[in-house]
């Protein structure tokens, strides 16, 4: 299995490719970026291809699309695919998304239309939730959608792989059930960043505060399972629920999950990793998804967390510069186990 943690700006694009049990060659795709993940308009104003297109092009096809949660960094760059390529209904075999319709149908609650209406071209409002809609609108015309609500009840086998759900929860989609509007990512994020403290004053100064974010909280996040190797996918996850979850499925800080890698829940946001989760979860490498220019993230806050809790943690950034920008000198010499790592390529698990 090779998994790719694809360059998408602030956001999340992550291809996995691996043979199945019947020698049939797969593909996952988990989110798509920001639009850009998939094309944009270089400097001279000329369309340039994305890292999301350019590795669509070396495929077949996506046989499962994961959709984690309708923010503008997950979904932006596979409505930007959806628009522009007439040929990805045939591409795309299957979908797993939570859509507003069906959470709502899930409830048995009374649908509130606004939210439910796709963008077109006049809109300016560019709210995640309508976003979804239009996602939703295109799913479900072309029958790419596997219709079905995804929560911490569900464990999916697929393809040979088991899918363990980590969230959401019946009380995190619950949340999702009134007027959404586009949050203020200056709730959960900040637009400068924490990266002249070093690793020590970090570790001495820290507290924890939980994401707030309702999108986030919706966010699917999953243990994947083959051949007894598991992967941990976070999305944007809330913590204490990832945490509650491992508890009841058995784990425990004496005995933790045991994984190949952890991605970092929320592009390594300090309130979307705690010492309580890390502790039940065994590994070395942690992987960050982000470029560190919208949000300011990954937090070192977060990753400080991670080398105090792992002192031969090996964290790993789909970006080279972010490393560089964040650790010092001082950091490598106080915490000389510790690596940070650029993926230039892929994991081979």
């Amino acid at each position: 299995m090779k998994v790719k943690f694809l360059e998408a700006k602030n956001g999340d694009s992550i291809l996995i490719n691996f043979t199945d049990n019947n020698e049939i060659n797969r593909n996952i795709l988990i989110d798509g970026g920001t639009s850009s993940t998939y094309q944009f308009k270089n400097s001279k104003s000329k369309l340039e291809d994305g890292s999301l297109k350019k590795e669509l092009a070396k495929i077949d096809c996506v046989d499962l699309l994961i959709l984690t949660h309708v923010d503008d960094d997950h979904i932006g760059g596979i409505l930007n695919w959806f628009s522009k390529d007439p040929e990805t209904k045939n591409k795309v075999k299957k979908v797993w998304f939570n859509s507003g319709r069906l959470i709502f149908e899930q409830f048995n609650v009374d649908e509130i239309e606004e939210n439910l209406q796709p963008l077109d071209d006049s809109s300016s409002l560019n709210t995640s939730i309508k976003q979804g809609a239009t996602f939703e609108k295109y799913i479900t015309e072309n029958g790419l959608w596997d219709r079905f609500l995804i929560d911490t009840s569900k464990e999916i086998e697929e393809f040979g792989l088991n899918f363990t759900f980590l969230s959401p929860d019946e009380g995190k989609l619950k949340k999702l059930l009134h007027k959404w509007e586009k949050e203020d990512p200056n709730l959960n994020t900040s637009v400068s960043d924490d990266y002249s403290k070093s690793l020590k004053e970090h570790i001495a100064s820290d507290s924890f505060k939980e994401d707030k974010s309702i999108h986030n909280g919706s966010s699917i996040a999953f243990i994947l399972t083959q051949n007894g190797k598991n992967l941990v996918f976070l999305g944007d996850a809330h913590p204490r629920l990832v945490e509650k979850r491992l508890q009841n499925l058995g784990y425990s800080d004496e005995i933790p999950l045991e994984a190949e890698f952890l991605k970092l829940s929320h592009h390594g946001s300090k309130s979307n990793t705690s010492y309580e989760l890390l502790k039940l979860i065994k590994t070395n490498r942690y992987v960050v998804s982000s470029n560190g220019d919208t949000h300011r993230l990954p937090h070192k806050q977060c990753l400080a967390r991670v080398i105090n809790h792992n002192k031969f943690s090996e964290i790993y950034f789909n970006y080279a510069k972010i490393p560089t920008e964040i650790f010092h000198d001082e950091d490598y010499k106080e915490f000389p186990d510790f690596k940070a790592i650029y993926i230039d390529s892929e994991f081979d698990v």
